[in-house]
């Protein structure tokens, strides 16, 4: 009544809100999926020539032990390569990241004093959102060669894109940052009576900028500088590196100076040739459309700076899948607007009327938005796929509330004395107030379970049931205030329909009638049906997350450990000819092993091939060519999937495949032989596919040892050795010069640098302090001892990952075949195997959905038994929620017969939209019968027949907007939403049946009345 009396301000704040949306929603930033991935921290540390055995001893544990203990510390684990180690922190949800990172850097300010004087300081890496790649930018030039590209990406490209908001990091593969090697000859240097080291120290000296202090005048302070060397050659071949018998030796006389790199790390492979491969990373809260799209800008700027520079930024592209997933959600989100209104028109057969109940859609949803974006949850496909799911339901408590006041004003006008109109809308709104309101509360309860899934299964699932609830919510206020309002503004001179036209149609009458006459037939009937699906429950197969259909595909390359970056480039040039073959491959970029500050801890032998297909061709055909293509070498690994599958599997075990068996222990040894054991005895299993042990082994290491007898004999220390080894081998750095912002390292290497053979090695020269040249091989033995590859901890023990994917076979019947045959097997003493990947995930989202389903099953029945104030009917109107849930069923066997996450919250939903159209069915009834005073089946067809209209309206309102979804199938932006869809849509035609003939036919049986007897 209030609402009515202040209908001018209503409707201002109405139409205020929603001209606040349609000022704020456009700019709003949106994303293809939430974050997923939990608070990550990583540490990151350089250790020149350290084995990785000597790596984990030396760094990663006494960094992990560092770590322990941090608060909210969830999993720890290490990876130890040559050189190179790797600490991952991940937090438990909810934590905050700065937190995190400053406990982190707290204790990794003390851990970093105790390491090895040999080793760099640890880095931490910048954080990464869940989908840390947001481009894949492709240089290659006919112009340049790599080093003058490299310097191009280095120190114009890079610091570029670095500048733009939102960018973490540009890793850039395949560089050869340019160096100016100063390249000694060991005999030149004995005959001018010089060492390497005097040539270093000058070398040093001369590069190392100094400061010439200042000099004051009378009227100004001038600055002093001293000129260093610059990239003149010249200036290096003249410069003094020491006196033989008091002649100055030039720089000239004992070495040469050229232009060359640093041995590589890794490499890259553009299209069908040479190139650099830079991947641009976001920070967790960076938009991938905007950053993408400010990255676009930027290199339109550069193109000036680019010339003859082919810059391909379509390698893999996530932007592309973000803006066909948003097009087919904004799509289906018209096209189901489109079909609620044909409905409400069909239905209600007034123009006004239906526009009042549409209303309801854009002030619900743009309610929901604001109400998101103040909430600080991000808009994307997960939320907006909620929005299209409570579409159809928005105006059900619209309809619900207009459809009783049509009826209450038809009524009203057949009487002598009608009453005002105002009191009749108010009284006839506030009828259905409690029924409405209880309803909704039943809607938002059965989504409580969605609100306690962890991992990944709550970042999806998450923002999906806040769209939707919001959503509901908002649909409720319009329905208790705006839909009144609307009703006595633009109703009040509407003639109102005649009693036949608010009734059942008179065949549907008939036929409900016939059916109530044999209420224990529908009985039966209903419970053939339930135990017929239930029956069907164990041959449903089971899988987490369905495949996403994007158009960039990654594929893992990786050959045996010990190969080398060479090797691994000339293979990989030639899959890249065979997949640019393929029709609808557009584009390819490779990187083979690493990049500096890169998250990608791997040796050399470890590649990643990413293939980018045209939209047009056909989506399966084109996977099936490329996984043919890629199969075809022998001894190395391969496997193809898209990104944010990848991406989901590493999140959930740190492993990129679907099944992955972790086993843990100390020895190295025992655990690689157990993992091939364990290899062997599930390699028949029926749908497992790239099944591999992960490629921890043993590969050659060269050893240097020094003979104290000869090296004494000599008068070589083992600091010269060392020296010699150094400079003889990859050389050592003796300073840095700047041109510009352009930085080059100057690095004093040996003319014959030994890179090639142990042979060459062993044949080094090394001078003397008498002067004499001998060889490595003279005061040192040279030989070859395996070493492991690579070491994994996780939880302060080593492990070691069986891992595999599934085709041809849903994920739950291979996974638990796998469980079933390891646990039988017994392991050695320390041994242990955990269970990871997709479906222990799901296994683990799939319980708590069922035990915290109960708790709203609970919630709900007290909610019901509050609105009808009857135990019995709140028992009968309970009972038929599972046959209602049951044809939500077919659903899923319409689909392939594969329950998932997405198809579990659709059965919920199911259950609550039933649970509402029941209880405005009963409470009717029992308004009724409070004239009668017993059940009749007359009774029962007058309580369906006043609201048959809102409940079909209802019904096939949701189901219309969930139609477009539904026809288009599963494409871009609808691969988890459309198996919920389905579900929805056959569940509630199964619950439209079940309230208007199972519910009546109950209430016959079991609540006949006193006056029945």
């Amino acid at each position: 009544m209030r609402a009515i009396q202040a209908r001018y301000l209503v409707i201002v704040l109405a139409v205020l809100l929603m001209l606040a949306g349609f000022k704020t929603i456009p700019n709003t930033p949106m994303d293809v999926f939430p974050e997923f991935a939990p608070v990550k921290v990583e540490i990151q540390t350089e250790a020149p020539g350290l084995s990785s055995v000597e790596t984990e001893q030396l760094v990663s544990i006494p960094i992990e032990h560092a770590m322990n203990g941090i608060p909210h510390m969830k999993t720890l684990r290490s990876k130890s390569v040559l050189g190179l180690s790797s600490v991952v922190m991940l937090f438990e949800q909810g934590t905050s990241l700065a937190e995190a990172r400053q406990a982190v850097q707290e204790r990794l300010l003390l851990a970093a004093q105790r390491l090895p004087a040999i080793v760099k300081p640890p880095v931490m890496l910048s954080p990464l959102s869940s989908m840390s790649r947001v481009l894949k930018i492709g240089l290659s030039s006919t112009q340049y060669n790599i080093a003058e590209l490299s310097t191009k990406a280095l120190w114009t490209v890079r610091p570029r894109l670095m500048a733009i908001p939102g960018v973490a990091n540009v890793a850039i593969w395949g560089l050869r940052d340019q160096e100016l090697h100063v390249r000694f000859n060991p005999v030149k240097l004995a005959q001018h009576q010089l060492t390497a080291t005097q040539v270093s120290q000058r070398l040093a000296s001369a590069i190392r900028p100094d400061s010439g202090g200042y000099l004051d005048t009378a009227q100004q302070r001038l600055a002093v500088a001293y000129d260093r060397p610059t990239l003149d050659k010249e200036d290096y071949l003249q410069m003094t590196v020491g006196l033989s018998n008091g002649i100055p030796v030039k720089l000239g006389q004992v070495a040469d100076v050229d232009w060359a790199h640093a041995l590589p790390i890794g490499d890259a492979v553009i299209n069908q040739g040479d190139g650099l491969l830079l991947i641009v990373e976001k920070h967790p809260d960076a938009n991938t459309l905007s950053v993408t799209r400010q990255i676009d800008q930027a290199l339109a700027e550069l193109t000036p700076a680019l010339h003859g520079v082919n810059v391909d930024a379509a390698i893999f592209r996530p932007a592309t899948f973000i803006e066909q997933a948003l097009h087919h959600l904004n799509q289906a989100l018209v096209l189901g607007i489109g079909l609620v209104a044909i409905i409400l028109f069909l239905f209600l057969r007034k123009p006004r009327a239906a526009i009042i109940s549409l209303v309801a859609i854009p002030l619900s949803l743009v309610t929901a938005m604001l109400l998101l974006t103040w909430l600080n949850v991000s808009i994307n496909t997960m939320v907006l796929a909620g929005l299209v799911i409570a579409l159809g339901e928005v105006v059900d408590d619209s309809i619900i509330d207009l459809e009783n006041i049509l009826r209450a004003m038809a009524l009203n006008q057949q009487q002598l004395q009608p009453k005002p109109l105002i009191k009749v809308i108010a009284q006839a709104s506030y009828e259905v107030r409690g029924s409405v309101i209880y309803a909704t509360l039943i809607v938002m309860s059965v989504f409580i379970p969605v609100f306690f899934l962890q991992g990944v299964a709550g970042a999806f699932f998450k923002p999906l049931a806040y769209g939707y609830l919001l959503a509901i919510s908002a649909s409720l206020l319009v329905a208790l205030i705006v839909t009144p309002v609307l009703a006595y503004c633009f109703l009040k001179q509407t003639p109102p329909q005649t009693e036949h036209a608010l009734r059942l149609p008179h065949r549907v009458e008939q036929w409900l009638a016939s059916r109530l006459a044999k209420p224990k037939t529908v009985l039966a009937s209903a419970c053939l049906f339930l135990f017929g699906m239930l029956a069907t429950l164990p041959f449903l197969g089971t899988e987490f997350l369905p495949a996403f259909k994007e158009t960039d595909f990654l594929m893992h390359f990786v050959a045996r450990p010990g190969t080398s970056i060479t090797e691994m480039k000339t293979m990989s040039l030639r899959a890249s000819h065979e997949l640019m073959q393929i029709d609808g491959v557009r584009n390819l970029g490779a990187h083979i092993g690493r990049a500096e500050v890169a998250d990608e801890v791997v040796g050399p032998n470890f590649g990643e091939l990413w293939v980018s297909i045209s939209p047009t061709v056909n989506y399966a055909d084109t996977m099936q060519k490329i996984n043919q293509a890629i199969a075809g070498y022998s001894g190395i690994f391969t496997d193809v999937q898209t990104y944010l599958k990848e991406r989901t599997k590493e999140v959930m075990s740190g492993n990129s495949a679907s099944i992955v068996i972790r086993l843990f222990g100390d020895d190295l040894d025992s655990l690689r032989e157990e993992a091939e054991h364990i290899r062997q005895t599930i390699a028949d299993i029926n749908g497992l596919t790239d099944l591999k042990v992960e490629s921890q082994v043993l590969i050659p290491r060269i050893h240097v040892r020094l003979k104290n007898t000869a090296a004494d004999h000599y008068g070589v220390t083992e600091a010269e050795i060392k020296q010699a080894l150094a400079l003889m081998t990859q050389g050592q750095v003796q300073g840095e010069v700047t041109v510009g912002q352009a930085r080059f390292n100057v690095r004093l290497i040996g003319d014959s640098p030994a890179q090639d053979s142990v042979q060459a090695l062993r044949q080094i020269a090394i001078q003397s302090p008498a002067g004499a040249v001998i060889t490595l091989a003279d005061v040192a033995e040279v030989y070859v001892q395996a070493t492991p590859n690579e070491i994994k901890r996780e939880g302060a023990s080593r492990k070691i990952d069986i891992s595999a994917n599934v085709a041809g076979n849903d994920i739950g019947s291979v996974a638990k075949e796998v469980e079933a045959r390891i646990n039988r097997l017994k392991l050695p003493e320390g041994n242990y195997v955990k269970f990871m990947g997709e479906y222990t995930e799901q296994k683990t989202a799939s319980l708590t959905l069922v035990i915290y389903t109960l708790l709203a099953l609970l919630v709900v029945f007290l909610l019901i038994w509050m609105s009808l104030k009857s135990m019995r009917l709140t028992a009968l109107l309970f009972a038929v929620l599972p046959v209602a849930v049951a044809g939500g069923l077919i659903g899923i066997w319409f689909i392939g017969g594969v329950m998932s996450l997405g198809t579990m919250i659709g059965l919920i939903a199911v259950m609550g939209i039933a649970a509402r159209n029941g209880i405005l069915l009963i409470s009717r009834y029992q308004q009724l019968r409070l004239t009668d005073g017993i059940t009749t089946p007359r009774l029962l067809l007058n309580a369906v027949s006043d609201r048959f209209r809102a409940i079909s309206m209802t019904t096939l309102a949701t189901t219309m907007a969930l139609l477009p979804i539904i026809f288009k199938g599963p494409v871009s932006g609808y691969e988890i939403e459309h198996p919920l869809a389905v579900v929805v849509f056959c569940g509630l035609l199964a619950a439209m049946v079940v309230n208007l003939v199972l519910l009546p036919a109950l209430i016959l049986i079991f609540h006949p009345g006193e006056h029945s007897h």
